[in-house]
C-alpha cells in the first residue's frame, strides 16, 4: 500500500506532463494553421468567382426574371443581385489590396527592384483604382456593367499570376543563393 502511494504522486506528475505536452502540441499546431491561414488570406480568392456574378447580372437572366416573376418581386431579386454584385467588388479590393502587400513583400526579398517594375506596379494601382471607382459607381446607379466587373477580375488575376511567378523566382534565387553559401562553407 505504501508503495502506491509513493507511485501514486508520480503518476499523477507523469501525466500532468503528458497533457501539458499535448496542449503544447496542439498550441503549435493552431499556430501553424493560423500560419498558413495568413498566407492563403495573401492570394487572391474573390475574383474567381467572377462566372457566378456573370450569370447573376446577365441580361439574359433579367429579362428570364422579368418574365417569369411578378414585377414587384423580380426587381426585389434583382436590386438584392446588384448588392451582392457589390460586394463582390469589395472583395476584389480585398483582393487587390492583399496582392500589393505581397508585391511590397516580395519587393523586399527581391535581390533587386527596377525602377520599372516599381512605376509599372503604380500605374497598375491607379488603372485598378479608377476602373474600380468607375464600375462601383455604375453598379450603385443601377447600371450594370458586366465588361468592367470583368476587367477588374482579369485584371486581378492577372496581378495573382505575376505574384505566384516573382515569388517562385524569389524563392528559387533564395535557394540558390543558399546552396551558394552553404557550398562556400563545406569547401
Amino acid at each position: 500500500m505504501k508503495e502506491l502511494l509513493i507511485l501514486l504522486p508520480f503518476a499523477l506528475v507523469v501525466l500532468g506532463l503528458v497533457l501539458w505536452l499535448f496542449r503544447q502540441r496542439a498550441t503549435l499546431n493552431s499556430g501553424r494553421s493560423s500560419l498558413e491561414n495568413a498566407a492563403d488570406k495573401a492570394l487572391a480568392t474573390h475574383y474567381q468567382f467572377f462566372p457566378q456574378i456573370r450569370q447573376a447580372l446577365s441580361p439574359a437572366d433579367a429579362s428570364y426574371l422579368l418574365r417569369r416573376l411578378p414585377p414587384r418581386i423580380a426587381k426585389k431579386v434583382l436590386r438584392d443581385r446588384r448588392a451582392i454584385a457589390r460586394k463582390f467588388l469589395v472583395g476584389l479590393d480585398e483582393d487587390y489590396s492583399n496582392l500589393v502587400r505581397l508585391a511590397r513583400t516580395v519587393a523586399a526579398l527581391s535581390p533587386v527592384v527596377s525602377h520599372e517594375q516599381e512605376t509599372e506596379r503604380f500605374l497598375l494601382s491607379l488603372r485598378f483604382r479608377l476602373l474600380y471607382l468607375w464600375t462601383w459607381t455604375r453598379l450603385s446607379t443601377g447600371s450594370v456593367s458586366l465588361e468592367q466587373i470583368e476587367r477588374l477580375a482579369v485584371l486581378i488575376g492577372q496581378f495573382a499570376t505575376r505574384m505566384e511567378r516573382a515569388m517562385a523566382a524569389v524563392a528559387a534565387a533564395t535557394t540558390t543563393k543558399g546552396e551558394s553559401i552553404s557550398r562556400g562553407l563545406s569547401a
